[in-house]
C-alpha cells in the first residue's frame, strides 16, 4: 500500500532526526490515504504530517493537520477515546502556538475534564494534559497557576506511578523547563480563561 509505505518512510526519516525530509513524506502518505480514503491509513497519515508540521515550523498547517487528525479519530474510535483525546490536546497547543491563547487553554481544559471522567486523574492522557495545560499558562505569563497544575500533576504520579516510571519523569523534566520567551511575541493570554482548580492566584507575573 502506497500510502501505508510512504507512512513508515516519514517514520524513519523522523527517528533519524531529519525532520523536514520527514515532513514532506508525511504530506505525500496524507495525500496517497486521502485518495485511498482507506480509514486507518488516513488516520495514521494525519497522525504523521500534525506533529511534524509543529516540529517543522508550519504553525497554520500544523492546526488544519490537527483538525483533520481529530476529525477521523472523533469518527473511527469516539470523542473520549485516548487517541483522540492526544490529537485533541495537539490542536490545542497548535493554536496556542500562534497566539490563540484563550482558545487553546479553553480546548485543552476540556481534554483535561474529558480524560479524567473517562480514564482517572492517574491515566497517562490525563497526566499528560495537565502538564501540557501548565505549560501553556506558564509561556502565557501565570506561572502560579502552571505550578498549581505541576503541583496536581506531581502528587497523582507520586501516588500512582511507580519509581522510573517515563510519566513522572517527564513531569519532573517539565517542572524544571523554563517559560518560552518565543512566546511571548504572540501571546494574547490577558487574563486565565480557566482557573483548573479552585483557590488558583490570579496574579500574572509577566
Amino acid at each position: 500500500m502506497p500510502a501505508r509505505r510512504a507512512i513508515d518512510h516519514a517514520a524513519a526519516r523522523q527517528t533519524l532526526g531529519d525532520l523536514h525530509d520527514a515532513y514532506q513524506w508525511a504530506i505525500y502518505a496524507h495525500t496517497l490515504a486521502d485518495r485511498t480514503n482507506h480509514p486507518a491509513e488516513r488516520l495514521d497519515a494525519a497522525a504523521m504530517l500534525a506533529p511534524l508540521a509543529v516540529l517543522t515550523g508550519h504553525a497554520d498547517q500544523a492546526v488544519t493537520a490537527y483538525r483533520d487528525l481529530v476529525d477521523l479519530a472523533t469518527a473511527e474510535l469516539g470523542h473520549s477515546h485516548e487517541r483522540t483525546l492526544y490529537a485533541r490536546a495537539g490542536m490545542a497547543e497548535a493554536h496556542h502556538r500562534v497566539g490563540r491563547c484563550e482558545k487553546a487553554i479553553r480546548d485543552l481544559a476540556d481534554v483535561y475534564t474529558t480524560a479524567t471522567q473517562r480514564h482517572g486523574p492517574e491515566a497517562p492522557v490525563s497526566l499528560k494534559t495537565l502538564t501540557q495545560l501548565a505549560c501553556l499558562y506558564r509561556d502565557c505569563g501565570w506561572r502560579d497557576v502552571a505550578h498549581r497544575c505541576l503541583t496536581v500533576a506531581t502528587t497523582i504520579a507520586t501516588r500512582y506511578l511507580p519509581r522510573g516510571d517515563p510519566h513522572r519523569a517527564r513531569i519532573t523534566d517539565i517542572v524544571a523547563t523554563p517559560a518560552s520567551e518565543n512566546h511571548r511575541a504572540v501571546c494574547t493570554q490577558a487574563t486565565p480563561s480557566w482557573p483548573a482548580l479552585t483557590g488558583l492566584p490570579t496574579v500574572r507575573t509577566i
